[in-house]
């Protein structure tokens, strides 16, 4: 891979970051089939997952990497604070609504991250962009609409706090710019166990759930989210976003294959709206960064 990397930069940024979008793919079903309370598989998954992190960037990594206190202070401690909501609010989002749900509502954290770019770093913000940030919202309210009086509306509003604090996490990370992100996430996954700790319902897991938690948080997350941390450094964020939104296709679609979770009506005509906004803004910035212009429009 790391010949790859040196002859076609952009194949192998492709490679790792559809590799890590499969490797992402279970984690929901995963999340179900461990069962219980949703904030005590956070808390596991937080420690599991946060601790693979730590031990691969202070004590197997030879890269170059920020040093502890570097980890956790500035914009880095806001990386570790966003992470670690995130990983909760998404386990949480599922213990409170459909998969379906929870994925189409997280896929709009790329257009919640082209809004919060414009507030904070005074990126232009461009029709195209916000026509996409339009059909991307009406396709929440569709899906909210199904939930409407019903115990998932809250696990919806939490889905979209979820694309928020992951919005922000990107923001955050274009602000810092080319850094060892691993330990900050690192933390963040354990700041995140920790927080949600006092609120946790532990009970008692079998063998079978153990062996599904410990494949869910020391080796899906971190193989995945470091996975996806490394191809963004390769290719554009359009690209990205269209390999990315894959997930949010298919890891559905092996909840209703597997488990018999059918999304209803609603979800899925909210998330094709979503899915559709997305893919034609990703068109849109393809076309955009390809053209001869495309560098002074952008």
């Amino acid at each position: 891979m790391s010949n790859l990397a040196v002859r076609n930069p952009h194949a192998f940024g492709m490679a790792v970051t559809a590799l890590g979008v499969l490797v992402f793919i279970p984690d929901a079903l995963l999340l179900r089939l461990i069962g219980g309370d949703m904030l005590a598989v956070a808390v596991w998954r937080g420690l599991l997952a946060g601790g693979i992190f730590l031990i691969w960037s202070f004590v197997i990594s030879k890269a170059e990497k920020p040093s502890l206190r570097e980890s956790l202070s500035g914009l880095c401690l806001l990386v570790a604070l966003l992470e670690g909501a995130a990983m909760v609010l998404f386990c949480a989002s599922i213990g409170h609504t459909s998969v379906a749900n929870a994925l189409f509502i997280f896929a709009t954290a790329p257009l919640i991250a082209a809004v919060l770019s414009w507030v904070f770093l005074k990126e232009r913000l461009r029709p195209q962009t916000l026509a996409a940030i339009l059909a991307s919202l009406m396709g929440v309210f569709v899906i909210a609409s199904g939930s409407l009086g019903g115990p998932t509306l809250l696990g919806d509003g939490l889905a979209f706090l979820n694309a928020f604090a992951v919005a922000g996490f990107y923001v955050t990370l274009r602000k810092i710019g080319q850094k060892n992100m691993l330990p900050s996430i690192g933390f963040g996954y354990i700041l995140g166990a920790f927080a949600v700790l006092p609120f946790a319902q532990f009970t008692a897991y079998s063998a079978v759930q153990i062996g599904y938690l410990v494949l869910n948080g020391a080796i899906i997350l971190p193989v995945a989210i470091g996975l996806l941390s490394i191809g963004p450094r390769y290719l554009t964020a359009p690209e990205v976003s269209m390999i990315t939104i894959l997930e949010v296709i298919l890891a559905p679609l092996l909840l209703w294959a597997v488990l018999g979770e059918n999304p209803g009506t609603r979800t899925l005509f909210g998330g094709a709206l979503i899915v559709s906004a997305i893919l034609a803004h990703t068109y849109w910035r393809l076309r955009l960064a390809r053209s001869p212009l495309g560098e002074v429009q952008n």
